[in-house]
């Protein structure tokens, strides 16, 4: 019954326009962002900061959108609006780039990351609650997969264009950050073109059966804080990727590969998904990143590298946005802002022990190690995760 509703509401209400809209808004920011996300630790540096102050304001902008994401995703909920927590959230994070241009101290640096993080807190599950509305059930996860591919786009074109202004600028930082802007504000003006999908009522037998965060969302959200555990910052696949000799003109390179997989495999999963059901293909996602942890800790050569990042980038066309889907699937349209935000806070949170273990077994003992216990929790969610599901599937149709 819900699924008839959220098909012909999403029919009605514009929900393909809605889908290729967000998803070009999402390319142009991470386009932006990504464009200067790699000259931000130079430049702290430049204003008189050091290594352990880099930590600290990344620290400090990956918590304020972590926590936000819960908060404003409850919040969304509640007023019963999506596109205004959108339009706010995209809205601060455009206008908090510029100002980089001109900070003059790190203080003023921390602040204004503090802002843009702040946005994707404000921003994120809002959109993941309109994006699920507007697709279908039936193309749930080629819909989420194809706005994964386009931020994937987006993210693997920022690091060559903040490159190729960098370089024609004779390394003008300032620069890069006021142009970065642009797409930025691109991607803004877009949303004013989606449409708001207002959340429906759930019947009294929804709510006795479905529950507003079900044991399948929560046993899920258990699964992923597992899985979490073990994957670490990627900054350690980049300091591993340098240890095979790799330069950093090409780790960047190497990043565009990553995101350039993932935004090419993103929607064909997302159909698989589709067809043989999303709990098939997220046990994959977990058993294929634990075989790429597990290569990342027993091969360092160039040539390694290069296949284990395109690897890690099938991992991400099997993950992001057939999880976002997988949760709609579970959540009902009233209550997906929040379970977004709670689904994006546990894994927000649980980096940072996950970074300090992996880094605390690398510098003890050694970087086979890191990644073997990496790959280990991966599985071992796998397992966690086949089981909780199955039980919960089982006592629905009891």
């Amino acid at each position: 019954m819900r699924a008839m509703q959220e098909t012909k509401t999403a029919s009605l209400q514009g929900g393909r326009r809605n889908l290729i809209l967000l998803s070009f808004v999402s390319f142009f920011t991470d386009l932006s962002t990504e464009m200067i996300y790699f000259l931000i630790p130079g430049f702290i540096i430049s204003l008189g900061g050091n290594k352990s102050l880099v930590g600290f304001i990344e620290g400090i902008a990956e918590a304020t959108a972590a926590l936000g994401k819960a908060a404003f995703g409850w919040l969304s909920d509640r007023l019963r609006h999506r596109k205004r927590f959108v339009l706010a959230g995209y809205g601060v994070s455009a206008v908090s780039k510029p100002f980089l241009g001109i900070a003059g101290n790190w203080t003023q640096v921390l602040g204004l990351r503090f802002a843009e993080r702040m946005g994707k807190g404000l921003r994120t599950p809002a959109r993941d609650a309109l994006l699920s509305q507007s697709i279908s059930k039936k193309r749930r996860g080629l819909g989420f997969g194809f706005h994964r591919a386009m931020d994937s786009l987006g993210s693997a074109s920022g690091p060559l264009l903040g490159m190729l202004i960098f370089y024609l600028s004779s390394e003008n930082v300032r620069l890069v950050f006021l142009v970065s802007v642009v797409p930025a504000l691109v991607g803004f003006s877009l949303i004013f073109f989606v449409r708001e999908i207002r959340t429906l009522k759930a019947s009294i037998v929804e709510v006795k059966h479905q529950g507003g965060l079900n044991k399948g969302f929560i046993w899920f959200t258990v699964a992923i804080v597992i899985f979490t555990l073990g994957n670490s910052s990627n900054a350690f696949l980049i300091l591993r990727a340098s240890d095979a000799g790799i330069t950093k003109l090409m780790i960047s390179l190497l990043w565009s590969l990553y995101y350039l997989v993932g935004a090419f495999t993103s929607p064909l999963f997302g159909a698989l998904s589709d067809r043989i059901g999303r709990r098939t293909v997220i046990f994959i996602s977990f058993l294929v990143y634990a075989a790429i942890y597990f290569l990342f800790g027993r091969f360092a050569s160039p040539l390694a590298m290069w296949l284990l990042f395109a690897g890690y980038g099938v991992y991400l066309g099997l993950s992001k946005g057939v999880f976002r889907a997988f949760i709609a699937d579970m959540v009902q349209p009233e209550r997906r802002a929040t379970a977004y935000g709670i689904f994006e806070t546990a894994i927000g949170l649980t980096l940072l022990p996950a970074s300090l273990l992996f880094g605390f077994l690398w510098d003890t003992f050694s970087a086979r190690l890191a990644f073997s216990v990496g790959a280990g929790l991966a599985l071992v969610a796998a397992v966690v995760f086949l089981i909780t599901q199955t039980s919960v599937q089982r006592g629905i149709k009891g």
